[in-house]
């Protein structure tokens, strides 16, 4: 597409996070368990921090990677596993978050529990030939440059669009989906997308079943590089 190049897209952040309808607390041998289980997948990490109510495991090499456990509230925890600029692609992301919440069960959850919510968020950056945001405005959705004169003749360093499309009716599992687009202002000729999908219907885990962010993080992976992909591309003009 003239003005946007598809083949430049880069990832720049993986993130998936599970609310438990369960307790969490930081037991030193429960915690020593869990890294255990971690080692046992080859998943190595280089520094801990450990508070009243959290446990965070950092890793740097091969990949950036961030484990978060925490409490919540009584019986109601969280595991959020994320990647900032990651170095490696989103199937091996996967496969990681995947070994991370297997020996987070493993550790914290003996018998079927309840995810009360799921959210998984994916950002990618995409080179533009010109200012991103002046093709986001322009080309885009067709406005005029004039338009901001209104706002005081102040120069215009960038922007965006925010979009939130509730689950609907038609959903096999109800799915909130919040899309942003806007100006890397970092690097004013890429545009940054964060596409983020949340499930709040809540779901029983049997006890013999594992996590799922392969699933989930494909699903938001394929709605970014497709349907969002296509909101992006120059609407053609009528003549």
């Amino acid at each position: 597409m003239e003005g946007l190049n598809r083949d430049s897209r880069q990832s720049i952040y993986f993130g998936i996070n599970y609310i438990v309808a369960s307790g969490w607390v930081s037991d030193k041998k429960k915690l020593l368990d869990f890294q255990n289980a971690l080692l046992e997948s080859q998943l190595e990490f280089s520094d801990t921090k450990l508070g009243t109510r959290n446990f965070i495991l950092l890793r740097k090499e091969p990949s950036p990677l961030q484990v978060k456990v925490a409490s919540l509230g009584p019986q109601v925890s969280n595991i959020i596993i994320n990647s900032e600029r990651p170095t490696y692609g989103l199937d091996l992301f996967a496969k990681e978050a995947d070994a991370v919440c297997n020996a987070y069960k493993q550790t914290w959850l003996d018998s079927p529990c309840q995810i009360l919510r799921c959210d998984a968020t994916l950002r990618h950056l995409y080179s533009c030939e010109e200012h991103a945001f002046k093709y986001l405005w322009e080309n885009r959705l067709g406005q005029k440059p004039q338009d901001f004169h209104y706002l005081g003749k102040r120069p215009v360093l960038g922007g965006g669009l925010r979009l939130v499309m509730p689950a609907t009716k038609g959903d096999i599992e109800p799915v909130h989906i919040e899309i942003k687009i806007e100006s890397f202002f970092q690097e004013s000729e890429k545009m940054f997308i964060e596409t983020l999908f949340l499930w709040p219907q809540p779901r029983l885990l049997p006890k013999n079943k594992r996590f799922d962010p392969e699933i989930r993080l494909t699903r938001v992976e394929k709605y970014a590089i497709s349907e969002v992909w296509n909101f992006l591309l120059q609407p053609e003009r009528e003549e």
